[in-house]
């Protein structure tokens, strides 16, 4: 993608004009512009495309589009099934998934010995024919919809289950090059969507049922959710605090469900890969943090997995301002199924609770 290729340009730019200095005798100036260079490298990501973008993965195989498509077409997803059309970046055809009602579209093509999967909203980019122009009927035009807090939340799910399919993609065509007898599932990234945003206190249902009622903040750190009755259903405690009050998250956390110790939450980082492990008594879940979905301006992001098993993706800002002047804490909520839905609920107010203070 082009922020990737100029990303790595000005890298290279960058540590060009470190060795020119020091090759002049401007050792420290030298030394200062190849840390930066290296910065800028490290941020980028490894040196795989799939390592570095969330919107672009790449597989290399000789599988073609027509021999994909016909693998992939009766498989469901939240961009609804796969078709035919082109692109204009690319040449000979393409399978496309969408678009959304926010444009969203996940576009496979040929790309130099690989399969190229690529997350776009310029529609305008894809050639169809005739017949398939009624996908393209009722978009919605963002800059004339009313900014509340569902609508927004709406906009970012299609974004953030896009990026999930984009990496869902590229695996299952990775297993289908591998082997040939691999089929598609008969559905992938179906989800269940649910929103939270703080001013009014409650998660809710896309039809805006009022599910659960929230309580959280972060000094006092608090994070509660209890249901139409009042009744507290689970709740994260820290367990230790510095002298200001604030969370010290190394010690952890506990859950408790129905005013009973269920299990307990720690940071965990490995290499690159950070987020948070919870023991409980209905199994071990693993919080995993990925990259911002800038394109929603969701900065706080996690899979939730459950011996492996892809459960449910959160995502979230801490501050944003809708057309009222109202300022809150927006997240979302996208279950894959709901057999613990209570407890993805205290994940996702656990985590935007907690990393409030460093996104502010």
């Amino acid at each position: 993608m082009k922020a990737d290729r100029l990303t790595t340009l000005l890298g290279i730019l960058t540590a060009l004009t470190g060795l020119m200095a020091m090759s002049t005798g401007k050792w420290i100036m030298g030394a200062i512009i190849l840390l930066l260079s290296f910065g800028i490298f490290w941020n980028r990501g490894g040196s795989s495309i799939n390592d570095r973008s969330i919107y672009e993965n790449e597989v290399r195989t000789e599988l073609d589009i027509e021999g994909l498509f016909e693998r992939l077409k009766e498989m469901d997803t939240p961009l609804g099934r796969a078709w035919i059309a082109e692109h204009k970046g690319f040449q000979g055809k393409s399978i496309v998934f969408g678009p959304s009602r926010f444009k969203d579209c996940i576009v496979i093509s040929r790309k130099s010995g690989r399969l190229n999967i690529k997350h776009i909203t310029l529609i305008d980019n894809i050639i169809r024919a005739a017949e398939d122009e009624y996908r393209f009927d009722n978009l919605i035009n963002t800059s004339e919809a009313a900014v509340t807090p569902k609508n927004y939340s709406i906009f970012a799910e299609f974004k953030l289950v896009s990026v999930m399919m984009v990496r869902h993609l590229r695996e299952l065509i990775e297993a289908m090059s591998g082997s040939p007898d691999t089929e598609a599932p008969s559905s992938m990234d179906i989800f269940t969507f649910y929103y939270h945003n703080s001013s009014e206190g409650w998660f809710k249902n896309a039809d805006d049922d009022e599910v659960l009622r929230v309580e959280n903040s972060y000094n006092p750190f608090t994070a509660k959710l209890f249901n139409d009755e009042g009744e507290e259903m689970v709740s994260v405690k820290a367990r230790k605090f510095d002298a200001k009050g604030h969370v010290i998250s190394k010690a952890g956390f506990d859950i408790y469900a129905n005013g009973e110790q269920y299990g307990e939450i720690y940071p965990i980082k490995e290499g690159r890969a950070e987020g948070y492990k919870a023991e409980t008594e209905d199994g071990v879940f693993i919080l995993k943090l990925f990259p911002a979905c800038r394109r929603a301006n969701i900065s706080c992001n996690y899979t939730v997995e459950r011996n492996g098993e892809l459960k449910a993706v959160i995502g979230g800002s801490p501050k944003l301002i809708f057309e009222d002047g109202n300022q809150c804490q927006n997240d979302l909520l996208l279950s894959f199924d709901d057999d613990y839905l209570v407890l993805y609920a205290a994940f996702e107010i656990f985590v935007m609770t907690f990393n409030s203070s460093f996104l502010k």
